[in-house]
């Protein structure tokens, strides 16, 4: 009786295990797509009221659309140094990729350093670098998925066979 209840708990925690390497993966896809729409209000800011950054970071990061962007918050605090903080709440953000810090390090370079038209088009180009990205991520995500949900309760019903 024991044994089948370990062996129970053990297909469970391994099914739980691939779930949730599976549920990342589509966090991932979520997290881009936050920042797609991040762009998007950026955009849409600049060409409704032309704000200077140190007020249009602080309006995006109380967004509660974007609360989960921690380096948004961070560069927000520190507005008035605006490349610098942008680029250090970039690099230090753990929950980025390299290839979406890539493209956020360039939206700092540009916002407020070009015409209304530069960083603008700077913009859209991040946001189409972002979609591309999002597309990667969801064939990513429905791929591995099913995979490492497969693998989770092929891994638990192997160990289970061992034990038993």
């Amino acid at each position: 009786m024991m044994r089948l209840t370990g062996a129970m708990l053990l297909l469970a925690a391994s099914m739980m295990c691939g779930c949730f390497a599976a549920a990342r993966l589509k966090k991932h896809v979520h997290e881009i797509q936050k920042l797609i729409q991040l762009t998007d209000s950026m955009m849409t800011q600049l060409q409704s009221s032309l704000p200077f950054i140190s007020d249009l970071l602080p309006q995006l990061a109380d967004n509660p659309a974007y609360r989960d962007l921690h380096f948004l918050r961070s560069a927000a605090d520190h507005a008035d140094c605006f490349p610098s903080s942008w680029e250090e709440a970039v690099e230090e953000d753990p929950e980025l990729t390299p290839e979406m810090r890539e493209i956020l390090l360039t939206v700092g370079q540009t916002l407020g350093s070009t015409t209304l038209e530069g960083q603008i088009s700077a913009l859209r180009l991040c946001q189409s670098q972002l979609i591309s990205l999002r597309e990667q991520a969801k064939t990513c995500s429905m791929q591995k998925g099913t995979l490492f949900r497969s693998m989770g309760l092929l891994c638990g019903i192997f160990l289970d066979i061992l034990l038993l």
